[in-house]
């Protein structure tokens, strides 16, 4: 099932929609294949009862983890669009991770040995406010996920310059930002000297800029305090 339609927002598209490789599933299938091979064996070759239960149990184990696993791999998705990334995971209990894309400030790529030789990996991406990066485990082709990313970053901080809209520079110490400062510096009376709105106006716009993780919590409360210095 690809990523629903009604949850994008007007003129995003979706860029890439994954699951996670396949090796996730790689443990609890090989324990199916062991214990079922160790089921026919005890068969054939006449062993007492006991063991042979034992045997059946445990490959009606194995085979409840790779159910479970299945239920987590087909209910979890990695999906880029031109906005933002987001990571749905969850079958009776629905959870979802969003990071837009002008927010992130640093995208690599991980992979051991086994990783490079089945064609998966991780993708770590790093964006303000986060003391450790966001890790997404065993994705397909990792490199070229993170090129993908790359592009699109890139991209959106093309159409912002652009649009006229000034891209400040980001403190050294706070390494590279694409486009963050586009968004925050593009929207409308919020903290803007002389703006028609009122102050509660201009509070609930900050607000939604908030909860929508274009600033963070610290930039937050430094626009809400000065904001409130005026009334």
């Amino acid at each position: 099932m690809g990523f629903p339609a009604k949850l994008l927002n007007p003129g995003e598209e979706v860029a890439l929609d994954l699951r996670p490789h396949w090796k996730f599933l790689g443990a609890p299938a090989c324990a199916v294949v062991a214990m079922a091979a160790g089921s026919v064996f005890a068969l054939v070759e006449g062993v007492p009862r006991l063991a042979d239960l034992a045997l059946a149990a445990a490959l009606v184990l194995c085979l409840l983890w790779l159910a479970g696993r299945w239920l987590r791999w087909a209910s979890s998705s990695f999906v880029v669009t031109s906005q933002r990334l987001v990571v749905r995971r969850g079958v009776l209990r629905r959870t979802a991770r969003e990071i837009l894309l002008d927010r992130l400030t640093d995208i690599s790529s991980s992979q051991t040995l086994l990783d490079r030789l089945l064609r998966c990996g991780d993708v770590l991406v790093e964006s303000p406010g986060r003391d450790s990066p966001e890790v997404f485990k065993d994705l397909p082709r990792p490199a070229a996920v993170r090129n993908l990313i790359c592009q699109l970053v890139v991209q959106s901080r093309a159409a912002f310059s652009a649009g006229g809209a000034a891209v400040p520079d980001w403190p050294e110490d706070h390494g590279p930002v694409w486009g963050r400062g586009a968004r925050l510096e593009a929207a409308p009376g919020v903290g803007a000297p002389g703006a028609p709105e009122d102050i509660a106006g201009q509070l609930a716009r900050l607000g939604e800029l908030r909860r929508r993780g274009v600033i963070s919590r610290r930039e937050f409360a430094t626009k809400k305090a000065e904001l409130l210095s005026r009334m």
